[in-house]
């Protein structure tokens, strides 16, 4: 999906700068990144002093994000076993990526972002949602997974309890909306690693 596109079917995306108060000191992972356009939507909003890295399974789509590269890094990774250092990231995003995911997992996935990220570091998750009608969810899910219906709708109330469970001490409705294509729900959960001078203070969890 191109720059226009990626607008029209993530307007909210184009507003993290600003709500999450991303600065150039930042460094940024996104997590099924297909040909890079969040990356480069939010490089070139912020800046990034280290370049941005976006990982994705598709070697396809690996190579249209490295010819659209812009001063961004592409790795070939699985979700659940990230290449790179604890603490590396200070941000971590994930759109449309743990649908494929088995529950058990979904755990090692979220036990990855927790790694990866530094103190005082923050994990971006989205994913179509389920609108709470068995019938309409099944349709849904084939809709977006080309005839399957094996693919795992999850709410965001869901994505808050299984991020809380691999230890994420800030867990919250990312209350990322509103998308607008196609007219499906969005499940978004922001997740948030406490600083090293954290002192003790209840964190807010919804």
């Amino acid at each position: 999906m191109g720059p226009h596109g990626h607008l029209l079917a993530n307007g909210p995306l184009y507003r993290l700068p600003e709500n999450l108060k991303l600065n150039a000191d930042m460094r940024l992972l996104d997590i099924g990144c297909g040909r890079g356009t969040l990356l480069r939507v939010l490089d070139e909003q912020v800046r990034f002093t280290t370049p941005p890295v976006g990982i994705d399974l598709s070697t396809e789509m690996l190579s249209r994000a490295r010819d659209d590269e812009a001063g961004q890094r592409f790795a070939q990774a699985t979700a659940t076993a990230l290449p790179f250092a604890d603490g590396a990231f200070s941000l971590v995003t994930a759109g449309y990526v743990i649908k494929y995911l088995e529950d058990s997992d979904l755990e090692a996935f979220l036990r990855e972002v927790h790694r990866v990220l530094a103190p005082g570091g923050l994990g971006l998750i989205w994913e179509f949602g389920p609108t709470g009608n068995r019938a309409l969810d099944g349709w849904n899910a084939r809709a977006i997974g080309g005839g399957s219906e094996a693919l795992r709708l999850r709410s965001t109330a869901t994505l808050i309890e299984r991020a809380s469970d691999v230890g994420f001490s800030f867990v919250t409705d990312a209350d990322l909306r509103p998308f607008l294509v196609p007219p499906i729900p969005r499940s978004s959960v922001l997740l948030g690693i406490p600083p090293d001078d954290y002192d003790g203070t209840p964190v807010y969890r919804a």
